[in-house]
């Protein structure tokens, strides 16, 4: 049989060797900075790919159009078909064969997974097509006659943009192919070949079609931007397909349903699929209720992104890289293990997330005026944004713990407590959004939309918090104690970033926004790092240790394994 290269974690021993949970987490921390480094740069290329489509499309009926409807591929198979949750499942299962280097095992699992997938696909996609412009069509703003002309405008886009729907199928499947491997880096940063892509195409709309204001889109606009998008998702498809292949496992769809173990993780992940639709009807609602505001869309999802950003490299990297340990300490027993590990790694993220939320709360006005560029730097474009990053900043430290606690109840085999969660969050999320369409417009809308989102993220949380508490096996490690170090330390950087934010309020331009954010970022970090370093925060010790064992070639040492 073909060999596969197995990673070994190296450690040194004696006594003064940290303890399992201790290891797991410095292990997973430095797991997380290998996905967290690659996952800023497809971060920041997505923002930057959210502000090329203000800068090309602006606020306009097209605009957004544009990207509500390319947000729908994502959430058909990472919202409705819980495509997000259903790697998170697949990584317990597939950890068994790669930890005893079966790669048959590892193909036919994740085969027949997306073949599964792609069959349930074929059915959703064509359904999706007939009805998402319609949907659409209702949100358009009242008394402008642009209903029509949207749901036409959309029906051609949604057309185009169908395929990538499976495309993530496959992104999705390698990339939880990969992670049980304890292979990161790769997942992390393929997106950003998408973003790249997407920003390209825009460009060349920009110079094609030169930016018209008024009138219909012409259609050749139209097709450059659905398949030249849709080109460079399959691209991002394709580069995932590859890194499953250099870790062994070739990805060719399987008849999954007549395999016993891919039919256990498709009912373990029926309640999935419930927690990710009620999560994907939060997601419609919040940027159907954005369009009624010109420009609404795009500004809310450029500030977005920044939330998106910052759970993206404070949690999930974390959470990705602790599943693998915490799944192997809920399968042998080891709970206290599982308990000190799980509080470990939440305190982490925490230790990232808090000080970043109350950063974007400080710093929404400098990053809105730096990322407003083009077409969305003109009229409200900088006020939409804004007020949408301030009020979705909380956000940040609920979605922190709502991924933390769901990714334990995975571990455990789990899928119906956090259904229970999402359940809640959405629940006061839409009552929310009903009360800011009912009392407000424009940036104020906006405004309440962000504040309905962060509300239900922290309902969900603590929701989450409490239920996972009970059915914890108590560990010596407290989270409490990191969460007072984590307060005050935050409460000192937010009052650096206050005064310099203040102080720069008055540079002129861009370029005084992108000095007075550096600045403030900058300033900020160095005040947060000396006060965590007084008051003893491991969290600090754990990041900079992470950060060399990632760096250093010596933590991972390919071995032969013979299956």
């Amino acid at each position: 049989m073909t060999s596969i290269d197995r990673p070994t974690v190296v450690s040194g021993g004696g006594a003064d060797s940290p303890t399992p949970a201790a290891t797991d987490v410095s292990v997973a921390a430095a797991d997380s900075m290998t996905v967290a480094a690659w996952t800023v740069v497809s971060r920041v290329t997505g923002l930057l790919r959210i502000a090329a489509i203000g800068a090309v499309l602006g606020p306009t009926m097209l605009g957004n159009t544009f990207q509500f409807t390319n947000a729908l591929p994502n959430l058909l198979y990472y919202g409705l078909l819980a495509g997000s949750l259903f790697p998170s499942l697949l990584v317990p299962a597939l950890v068994h064969h790669a930890d005893i280097a079966d790669r048959r095992a590892c193909e036919r699992l994740a085969g027949g997974f997306l073949g599964a997938t792609a069959v349930a696909l074929a059915v959703v996609v064509p359904l999706a097509v007939l009805t998402a412009p319609q949907l659409l069509g209702l949100t358009a703003p009242r008394g402008q006659g642009l209903a029509a002309e949207q749901v036409d405008t959309a029906r051609l886009l949604f057309l185009m943009f169908a395929p990538q729907v499976f495309c993530y199928a496959v992104v999705g499947t390698a990339t939880a192919t990969m992670n049980s491997h304890q292979r990161f880096g790769l997942a992390a940063a393929a997106p950003a070949l998408e973003n790249v892509g997407i920003i390209a195409v825009l460009g060349v709309t920009a110079l094609v079609h030169h930016g018209a204001v008024g009138g219909r889109v012409p259609v050749g606009e139209l097709l450059l931007l659905g398949l030249g998008t849709t080109g460079a998702v399959a691209a991002h498809a394709a580069v995932q397909w590859w890194g499953a292949c250099r870790v062994g496992v070739v990805l060719v769809p399987r008849a999954g349903w007549r395999d016993p173990e891919v039919r256990t993780i498709i009912r373990r992940a029926l309640p999935s699929l419930g927690q990710a639709g009620v999560l994907a009807v939060q997601v419609v609602a919040l940027l159907a209720a954005a369009n009624a505001a010109r420009g609404g869309v795009v500004g809310f999802q450029m500030a977005l992104s920044f939330v998106y950003l910052v759970v993206a490299v404070a949690v999930t990297p974390l959470a990705l890289g602790s599943l693998p340990w915490l799944a192997r300490a809920f399968t042998r027993g080891e709970y206290d293990s599982f308990h000190d590990t799980f509080v470990r790694s939440l305190a982490l993220a925490l230790f990232v997330a808090v000080p970043a939320a109350v950063g974007c709360v400080l710093l929404s006005t400098p990053l809105a005026r730096l990322v407003a560029v083009g077409r969305m730097a003109e009229g409200d474009g900088v006020r939409v944004i804004a007020a949408s990053l301030a009020a979705l900043a909380t956000a940040v430290v609920g979605q922190a713990v709502f991924s933390m606690c769901s990714y334990a109840f995975y571990a455990r085999r789990d899928t119906h407590t956090p259904l229970v969660a999402a359940l809640v969050q959405v629940g006061v999320c839409l009552a929310g959004v009903g009360l800011s369409l009912h009392l407000l417009d424009g940036a104020r809308l906006l405004l309440g939309l962000g504040a309905s989102y962060s509300a239900g993220t922290l309902a969900g949380a603590a929701c989450m918090a409490v239920m996972l508490r009970g059915r914890l096996h108590r560990g010596p490690v407290r989270l409490a104690p990191a969460v007072a170090r984590t307060a005050v330390a935050t409460a000192a950087m937010g009052a650096s970033v206050w005064l310099l934010e203040r102080t720069a309020s008055t540079w002129q331009g861009r370029g005084g926004a992108a000095a007075a954010v550096a600045l403030a970022v900058a300033a900020g970090t160095a005040v947060y790092a000396a006060v965590s370093r007084l008051l003893g925060a491991p969290e600090l010790a754990l990041l900079i240790g992470a950060r060399r064992r990632s760096a250093s070639t010596d933590r991972v040492a390919p071995q032969r394994v013979e299956p």
